[in-house]
């Protein structure tokens, strides 16, 4: 017959083989919670940037107006944009549409000819998006009226700021709702001989902008 010192060290071992399983079941609770029912919105961040050309001039024909309106400005340019985007969630994938893009600077878009094919992003996933945008003698017609002053400020401390914007619609894997969606990156970028090696970038993250709708 077992004493009671027997009988109480074999009540802790159980107890603390339940206690052991009770945390095991939790944490897979706690796992399945985060992967079924907390869904995350997708991180980007702006990897690499390049700027070969930006040269602003006002058109040649600016000399002949005789109205008080600032005279137009032409924009030459050649620019790169490597921008990562991540889905975070652990088990939803996420589809998006084909994406728009946009080059600003000095809040007015100088280039909008850019997309990117439509792709799907799996669970933890990551994927690449390269970007390229050249234009000669762009006509900025909305640049404000400072731009061009702007423009020389940057051209003088050397670093232009310069923005990009996606935008389009995802969809996460096994609901209806398609969400609009945008991510905008704000570079700072050295005018750089594209025959010299480039310099450092320095990597920057972008912010995310979801519509307000539910499922997104």
């Amino acid at each position: 017959m077992g004493t009671f010192w027997e009988y109480e060290d074999w009540n802790w071992k159980k107890i603390g083989i339940w206690a052991a399983i009770l945390l095991v079941l939790g944490a897979v609770l706690v796992v399945l919670i985060l992967a079924f029912a907390v869904i995350k919105p997708p991180t980007a961040t702006a990897e690499d940037a390049l700027l070969t050309r930006f040269d602003l001039a006002p058109s040649p024909n600016a000399s002949n107006s005789t109205t008080a309106k600032p005279p137009l400005q032409l924009l030459s340019y050649n620019a790169t944009a490597t921008v990562s985007m991540r889905n975070p969630n652990l088990h939803y994938a996420i589809s998006y549409g084909l994406v728009a893009v946009a080059f600003s600077f000095n809040g007015t878009r100088f280039d909008e000819s850019g997309t990117v094919a439509a792709f799907d992003l799996g669970a933890r996933k990551e994927t690449t998006l390269r970007l390229k945008v050249g234009g000669v003698d762009r006509a900025l017609p909305k640049l404000p009226a400072g731009g061009a002053a702007e423009f020389e400020r940057q051209k003088e401390a050397g670093r232009f700021e310069v923005e990009v914007r996606l935008d389009t619609v995802m969809q996460y894997k096994g609901r209806k709702t398609k969400c609009p969606l945008a991510v905008i990156c704000p570079l700072s970028l050295q005018l750089v001989d594209p025959d010299v090696a480039a310099t450092s970038f320095q990597k920057t993250k972008c912010t995310i902008l979801r519509a307000k709708i539910s499922g997104c």
